[in-house]
């Protein structure tokens, strides 16, 4: 009976124990739970840019995801540019093209026949001007190559009247008569000593060409 009597007594002291222990535990938790706000935000102003790079972060995230998903749905919905472009600069040709052709300068003017030729010539010398002679064909490569720097000299020298006489099957005779064997073919007319300059005319040796009629026109 007395050892049943000191177990109790020594159970009683364990669960005494146990409780002393676990009430320190809360209390101590209340403690830190009381104090915590404030280490927290001590901690927080020692490091203010640590919460702060966390939220920049997520939002800049959020915001590449939003753009991301942006740009998927402009994807599929826009056809691709890349049809719409070459298709626009087709276009710009063409018009440079058609522009091209139908432009030139107010000092060039055409002569299809002998009469329209020795008009030209006589308007020359009338007006003391230097005239230059250009002989080509429609079906000339060469010839059509040569234009773009014909018209440019033109633009350049508007004091000198420019002429073009193209091959046709009713002027044969004016090309034989001034001795043009073949195109493209170039004459210079001064209005005081007549043809001075005779000879054929290409791309590659345009530059030639100009600088004789830069000695007869200055």
């Amino acid at each position: 009976m007395a050892g049943l009597v000191s177990a109790s007594l020594n159970q009683r002291s364990i669960l005494a124990g146990i409780l002393v222990i676990v009430c320190n535990n809360v209390f101590t938790a209340a403690a830190w739970t009381t104090t915590a706000p404030t280490s927290i935000q001590r901690s927080h102003q020692n490091y203010p840019h640590s919460s702060h790079r966390i939220r920049l972060s997520t939002t800049q995230l959020s915001y590449r995801d939003d753009e991301h998903d942006t740009l998927e749905s402009k994807k599929k919905s826009s056809p691709p540019p890349a049809k719409d472009f070459q298709s626009r600069m087709k276009r710009m040709a063409m018009r440079r093209r058609e522009t091209g052709k139908s432009w030139r300068p107010p000092n060039v003017q055409t002569a299809t026949s002998l009469e329209d030729f020795a008009n030209v010539i006589q308007e020359g010398r009338t007006k003391n001007q230097l005239v230059v002679v250009r002989f080509y064909a429609n079906w000339c490569k060469k010839c059509q190559a040569l234009r773009p720097s014909f018209d440019k000299v033109a633009s350049s020298k508007p004091q000198v009247i420019f002429v073009d006489v193209p091959v046709t099957n009713t002027n044969v005779e004016l090309h034989q008569g001034l001795g043009v064997k073949s195109v493209p073919f170039a004459h210079i007319y001064c209005p005081e000593k007549g043809l001075v300059v005779e000879e054929k005319i290409s791309r590659r040796r345009f530059s030639e060409f100009e600088e004789l009629l830069e000695k007869h026109s200055s």
